[in-house]
């Protein structure tokens, strides 16, 4: 069957407008919409120890690690042996940078020691903290969704040149807490109080394993 130019035409055009519909509708044109993806970060008051002299030693924080959740993704398991991720609920920045971040600043608001700075920061210091992040992520597995956090941190002293003595303590923390909804905002409040708790713990043993005075 043979096409008149004038059909041809017309088909032809019918094609260009729907190929720029489509590139519209992909960019938010005639009423689409994107989804929105919310972003989610650890809000809580740092941990009080209360009764404790400040210490003449200065802390350096580093980057922690976390290579199971290297990512600004929310994990979460339903099933053992499988997680998944939110595909429009984020953290704001990945879980490592999260506790390392957090953990900064709640020793510095201890006010147990003479100094406290990140690695960024590029002072001297006489003793550091750093982590592997080994679990963070909401369990949906049980009847109440729990946030789970597991941190391994190591205290060393950074002028020790005896390799023996250098480390002051390698310890593993671990906590859960119940969501008060099944949503990704109630696993960011959950989140938080696992972390002011076990960021007090953490403040309480490097305090306690560092000698009360400079030797």
């Amino acid at each position: 069957m043979k096409i008149s130019l004038k059909t041809y035409s017309i088909i032809y055009f019918a094609f260009l407008l729907a190929c720029v519909f489509l590139m519209l509708s992909g960019c938010g044109g005639f009423g689409g919409s994107e989804t929105k993806t919310d972003f989610y970060t650890l809000e809580y008051d740092p941990p009080k120890l209360a009764g404790l002299n400040t210490l003449p030693f200065i802390i350096k924080v580093d980057r922690f690690k976390s290579p199971l959740y290297n990512s600004d993704k929310i994990s979460y398991r339903k099933n053992d042996f499988q997680t998944d991720e939110y595909l429009y609920h984020r953290w704001e920045t990945d879980p490592a940078r999260l506790v390392s971040y957090f953990l900064f600043r709640d020793i510095k608001n201890s006010g147990l020691f003479k100094g406290v700075f990140t690695y960024e920061a590029g002072f001297p210091a006489t003793h550091s903290v750093s982590g592997t992040v080994d679990e963070f992520f909401e369990d949906d597995r049980g009847k109440t969704w729990e946030a789970v956090l597991s941190l391994d941190i190591v205290l060393m002293a950074e002028n020790e040149p005896d390799l023996s003595k250098k480390i002051l303590f390698q310890k593993k923390y671990s906590t859960r807490k119940e969501c008060a909804k099944k949503n990704p905002k109630a696993l960011a409040e959950a989140m938080s109080k696992a972390m002011q708790e076990l960021s007090g713990q953490i403040i309480n043993d490097i305090y306690k394993s560092l000698p009360k005075k400079i030797e």
